[in-house]
């Protein structure tokens, strides 16, 4: 992932009009215990995509939608997000017994793996998350890293995934995002002992 200006959580789609990524505008971390597992959910608004910077579109020369900036600029920004659409989505983390702000720390979560080629399968369950990105498309292939700050309750998470654009009618996903989204604390879990957090 390319450099963030002045240490700006951002989401970068490789291979679109903005190299440099878009900034977030808007991110929440939640958490859930559903039984006796614990469950994290992320909410993630991307700022308009021609926020910082317009680019100049000299008609058709694109190669495809994804490389067009005014396809781009027609939808605005896009939500990723496991609560936005009222998904039972998100992304399991474990047993509450085991779960701590250390063992949180340097672990990676994947949702709804992806590791074919072709289409996307055909799922009677909700996705993990829900996306709007040049209209209501796919993210599979979720993979979600927490870094943790020192011994504080903060962390650094890296997301990224695979995307179909479903909403065209291409339901291969052979598109990705990148997200890093810089110090926040871990949320508290509904319920829990605060043992459980350290």
């Amino acid at each position: 992932m390319s450099a963030a200006p002045d240490g700006q959580d951002r989401i970068v789609f490789p291979g679109n009009p903005w190299p440099e990524g878009h900034a977030i505008a808007e991110f929440d971390w939640s958490a859930r215990v559903e039984g006796e597992d614990v469950w994290f959910d992320l909410h993630l608004v991307g700022a308009k995509y021609y926020a910082e910077r317009e680019i100049a579109d000299d008609g058709n020369d694109a190669a495809s939608d994804w490389a067009s900036p005014i396809v781009w600029g027609n939808y605005h920004h896009c939500i990723l997000s496991s609560v936005y659409w009222g998904e039972s989505g998100g992304i399991r983390i474990g047993p509450l017994a085991q779960f701590s702000l250390a063992a949180l720390d340097g672990a990676e979560f994947v949702a709804d793996p992806f590791d074919g080629d072709g289409e996307l399968p055909d799922a009677d369950e909700d996705p993990a998350f829900g996306l709007y990105l040049l209209g209501h498309d796919s993210a599979v292939d979720h993979r979600i890293r927490f870094q943790r700050r020192g011994d504080s309750d903060r962390y650094d998470l890296l997301w990224s995934g695979r995307i179909a654009l479903s909403y065209a009618g291409d339901y291969v996903p052979r598109y990705r995002f990148e997200a890093r989204i810089r110090d926040r604390p871990c949320p508290p879990l509904p319920g829990a002992s605060p043992r459980t957090r350290f």
